[in-house]
């Protein structure tokens, strides 16, 4: 008894920091490329209104209403003067949402950073080429120049980085930030797929 007391204190004791988080709802995000000729807007997953009662799960469950969610999709844009004209329109492998996205100038490219609710977990980059296809999905392990240990944590959430943008067509810079403020930025090429 003595022996679990003691290894209880001594776990509470020297586990990692982390604190408390909470999320809004996921919303519609709408971005722009920087030359504001192509724009995406990303609809986050949508539930029906009574989703969460026990009815509602039970007929989930038994697979009478499972095509009533609509998954977390995007839609890609092309503005010339006043007029819009669809490029793409796919469903993103985000189950919630991304938490940012950015948009190439040519829109040949759209990239998405983190997992609603779940930042720096999975999908902490992915990489949509034209026609929306899947290129690359990158989970924080794969692109961190630190140890995942070295980012402030929440309960469900790694925040790893806030700053990430285009500098070409090709190239996007991203910022990684740990918990002591030290920045790395980093240079990752579309076109060769690896950073620079």
């Amino acid at each position: 008894m003595v022996k679990r007391f003691l290894f209880s204190i001594v776990f509470v004791f020297s586990t990692t920091h982390v604190f408390a988080d909470f999320w809004e709802d996921a919303k519609i995000i709408v971005t722009y490329s920087k030359n504001k000729e192509y724009m995406l807007i990303v609809y986050p997953i949508e539930y029906p209104n009574n989703f969460f009662t026990r009815k509602y799960q039970r007929q989930y469950r038994k697979g009478f209403v499972k095509d009533t969610i609509k998954p977390c999709h995007a839609i890609l844009y092309h503005i010339f003067n006043a007029d819009t004209t669809k490029i793409w329109n796919q469903p993103l492998v985000n189950y919630v949402s991304p938490v940012g996205v950015i948009v190439a100038n040519d829109g040949k490219s759209v990239i998405t950073f983190n997992e609603w609710e779940m930042a720096g977990n999975q999908h902490t980059m992915v990489i949509y080429g034209e026609s929306g296809k899947l290129l690359k999905d990158f989970c924080l392990k794969e692109i961190s120049p630190f140890p995942l240990e070295q980012y402030p944590r929440s309960i469900s959430s790694i925040y790893w980085g806030n700053h990430w943008e285009y500098l070409d067509n090709d190239r996007i810079e991203i910022t990684f930030c740990d918990k002591n403020d030290k920045m790395i930025k980093r240079i990752y090429n579309i076109k060769k797929e690896a950073f620079e």
